[in-house]
């Protein structure tokens, strides 16, 4: 009974830590409900709209007017300037004050009533991987819907074909285009869902260094002889790591029914499946963190070292670049961070629904990293206290 007395109450001192240290408060507790709210906001509209645009007339036809007219309604663009040359508008690109131009060629409608081909230039500001993508997109389909109907009156007076022949000709094979899990294609809906499991792991693992791995690491403890600092290696390791679980199972609930629902982002995993990730992404990460601890000394140096490292984490976790196009060595160097399965996981079960067997393989790495950080911890964590002073950082 003693030692179970002595387990609890170790779990709760180390959980008190969390809201009595004024830094770990801030990192387990501030930081992570701040950020979940905080990082979505600003792509609340979650699709690109009214980006300012540029056009270059130089026909300045009816056809001409009716392109730039249908440019101008179009919900992804704000044509904010109608140039007659295309050196002003190629200044107005340098100078950010458009993203995008679309050059319409002289004798634009003189030559497609000739029945000649003519190429409209479209110009986009290449910096900006999603304003050059919904430019893009916006002005081809102007361009396509303004000269679907001389296609296919030119096939009527050509041939004469009827109406449904000469637009079956033009458009033999129609395709159907489906965004399946994120229906609105938003931004928000790919980003911050794998940003959130990343914010779950830095902090875990900065928190974790902020509070000290060994005994002696803690100085901050305004009471040393506390029994909870004398208790068994086991002991102390365990309800540390219990204390995280818990704290992280509430963070892990109040993204899945408050951030989720009120940012609106797909919602499709079921509660077991969800209880699993967390029984298998938590141990993984307190484990990873707790051999991280064991090498500072200073609790600033864990949070300068692992700030840096949050976007090589996440660009290693493979959502916004494939694994497989890593070089090999950084493929091999992913497989050491929980968060490299945990990402793929979240991600599958949350927006696509999948069943615990269907992420199975993605549990079964994080309990294998679970493992083999929590032995590797633990040994460490004996040598440390019977061995002071050596490979602080």
């Amino acid at each position: 009974m003693k030692s179970i007395k002595t387990f609890l109450s170790v779990i709760l001192r180390e959980w008190k830590l969390f809201f009595s240290d004024p830094a770990v408060f801030l990192l387990v507790v501030v930081a992570v409900g701040l950020y979940a709210v905080y990082y979505p906001l600003p792509y609340l509209n979650q699709t690109v709209s009214k980006v300012p645009v540029a056009i270059v007339d130089l026909d300045g036809s009816k056809m001409s007017r009716e392109l730039v007219r249908m440019s101008q309604s179009t919900q992804s663009l704000d044509v904010v300037a109608v140039y007659d040359d295309m050196d002003s508008a190629e200044i107005a690109m340098a100078e950010t004050r458009v993203y995008g131009i679309m050059r319409i060629p002289e004798n634009m409608e003189r030559r497609v009533q000739r029945g000649e081909n003519v190429a409209v230039g479209i110009y986009t500001h290449g910096s900006y991987v999603m304003l050059h993508g919904a430019i893009g997109t916006a002005f081809a389909t102007c361009v396509a819907t303004l000269s679907a109907p001389i296609k296919v009156k030119r096939l009527v007076l050509s041939r004469g074909l009827s109406l449904a022949e000469a637009k079956s000709i033009r458009d033999p094979f129609p395709v159907q285009f489906r965004t399946m899990f994120n229906g609105i294609s938003g931004y928000a809906n790919y980003v911050v869902p794998a940003v959130l499991v990343l914010i779950l792991q830095q902090t875990i693992i900065v928190g974790t260094c902020t509070l000290g791995g060994p005994r002696r690491n803690r100085k901050f403890l305004r009471h040393k002889n506390l029994p909870e600092e004398k208790s068994p290696a086991w002991m102390r390791y365990i309800g540390r790591g219990f204390a995280f679980f818990v704290h992280y199972c509430i963070w892990i609930a109040i993204f899945h029914y408050f951030i989720y629902a009120l940012f609106e982002f797909p919602r499709r995993g079921d509660v077991v499946t969800i209880a699993a990730f967390a029984a298998s992404f938590l141990p993984a990460t307190i484990a990873f963190a707790f051999v991280c601890s064991l090498a500072f000394r200073r609790r600033e140096s864990a949070m300068q070292f692992f700030l840096f490292l949050s976007i090589p984490f996440l660009f290693m976790s493979g959502f916004s670049w494939p694994r497989s196009s890593m070089p090999e060595w950084m493929q091999w160097l992913s497989c050491l961070v929980p968060s490299t399965y945990a990402v793929p996981a979240w991600l599958a079960v949350e927006q696509l629904g999948a069943s615990l067997w269907e992420i199975s393989h993605y549990l079964y790495a994080l309990l294998c990293q679970a493992l083999g950080y929590g032995i590797l911890g633990y040994i460490l964590l004996k040598l440390r206290d019977r061995h002071p002073g050596k490979g602080d950082i």
